[in-house]
């Protein structure tokens, strides 16, 4: 397989990184050739806090998977998540100057470079280009315009934009790993491509991933991404809760509540056999699952309530006839977690999982990464990181209408 049909996703998350590597086949498929995880340190709630400790967890999987892949890394793709990400809507318009007057993908091309011209703040960044619709001559809801015979061209986009110097800071932390940054494409999209059918992101549907330090809610109506948030609240507060609760260490403390947890009381156990030591005593004790759900349950309970309120904040204007689906290893792994989910929400509610890898959620976002660039590939706008000044508006409207028009 040549290097040229090597592609690399970097998924970067506050607990865990994951580094995976995909061949792309003749017939456009991806075949995963090896992948490496690592344990993320310099990360809380999704910000980076230690520039050297990611980059040492970004070494780490990139290693793994190169060992793994029988693979040189130069280039990876970085799924981006955060608070200072926001999703815009803009417009672009070319036209079709050739005789034939039939559109191609370097008029795709064009246009979605024509949407990203807008007036955004200095600090921040586009991120990506997400076309919701194709318009040819006035005829809207096109999905796929190439073939088509027209003179003007327009596409209505969602663009997702970000803190320049998060993005930037994330871009250092892969360079010093000695690594260049081929693209970044928002989590949502990318799991998106693992968990969500194409019914439910038409129909109307939440996709809301809860890890270990942030949970990223984000709805998909009409086949593409319309509202995006991310809040600061996960599974690792279940984590300090139990440990603060029963005074264990940290490490302890997330091993029972993988083994152990419970977020509905009328579904534990009664009988005390999960063995514990706290600090300061001199012996083990056991304690019963149901005093574990006890402290369990009221933080679960807050953390869909965030959930809750987030949604609604959205002030969608349609409904969402095919649900909420869960994902991350923050809560869906916690037994009773979907039935609370279910008397708590006004809607309906699943767990979404792929097959790949027994179903394992640390792979969903790598997985989509790969997947996302791929179908996408004919319409993806690399972006380059480039400091800019008050004039940055400007100088990208002049260099785009230089390049297209």
């Amino acid at each position: 397989m040549g290097k040229g049909n090597i592609i690399v996703r970097l998924d970067l998350g506050t607990s865990k990184t994951c580094c995976m590597v995909g061949g792309i086949t003749p017939s456009g498929d991806i075949d995963v050739l090896g992948y490496g995880i690592s344990e993320t340190s310099g990360m809380k709630k999704g910000t980076i806090i230690n520039i050297d400790l990611v980059v040492q967890s970004i070494i780490k999987s990139v290693e793994l998977a190169e060992q793994m892949s029988n693979t040189k890394i130069k280039n990876v793709a970085v799924g981006l998540s955060g608070g200072n990400i926001s999703l815009l809507s803009n417009r672009g318009v070319v036209a079709i100057p050739r005789n034939d007057r039939e559109i191609n993908h370097q008029d795709v091309e064009r246009v979605i470079q024509a949407a990203k011209i807008m007036a955004i703040p200095y600090d921040k960044e586009i991120i990506d280009v997400i076309p919701r619709e194709f318009i040819v001559d006035g005829c809207d809801g096109i999905k796929d315009p190439v073939g088509m015979i027209g003179t003007r061209l327009e596409v209505s986009a969602c663009i997702v934009v970000g803190l320049l110097t998060a993005i930037q800071n994330i871009a250092r932390c892969v360079q010093k790993a000695g690594l260049s940054v081929e693209s970044m494409v928002l989590k949502p999209l990318a799991a998106a491509e693992m968990l969500l059918t194409d019914d439910e992101m038409n129909m109307g549907v939440v996709l809301v991933d809860v890890g270990a330090g942030t949970t990223e809610i984000a709805v998909f109506q009409e086949g593409c991404i319309t509202a995006y948030e991310m809040i600061p609240v996960g599974g690792n507060l279940i984590t300090n809760d139990i440990a603060i609760g029963l005074r264990l260490p940290y490490a302890q403390a997330e091993e029972i509540k993988c083994k152990y947890a419970c977020a509905v009381s009328s579904l534990a156990s009664e009988k005390a056999d999960i063995e514990i030591q706290s600090l300061g005593d001199s012996a083990p004790r056991k304690i019963s699952q149901r005093e574990l759900t006890a402290i369990i349950e009221p933080r679960v309970q807050e953390i869909l309530s965030y959930i809750i309120s987030t949604i609604a904040g959205f002030n969608l204007k349609t409904m969402l006839p095919a649900g909420i689906v869960f994902s991350g290893g923050g809560l869906v792994h916690i037994k009773g977690f979907l039935d609370m989910a279910q008397q708590l929400l006004d809607f309906p509610v699943r767990i979404g999982t792929t097959d790949s890898y027994g179903k394992e959620q640390t792979f969903t976002v790598a997985l989509g990464l790969l997947n996302y660039i791929i179908k996408h590939r004919a319409l993806y706008v690399n972006l380059t990181m480039k400091e800019r000044s008050a004039s940055g508006f400007f100088e990208r409207a002049k260099r785009i209408l230089r390049e297209y028009f």
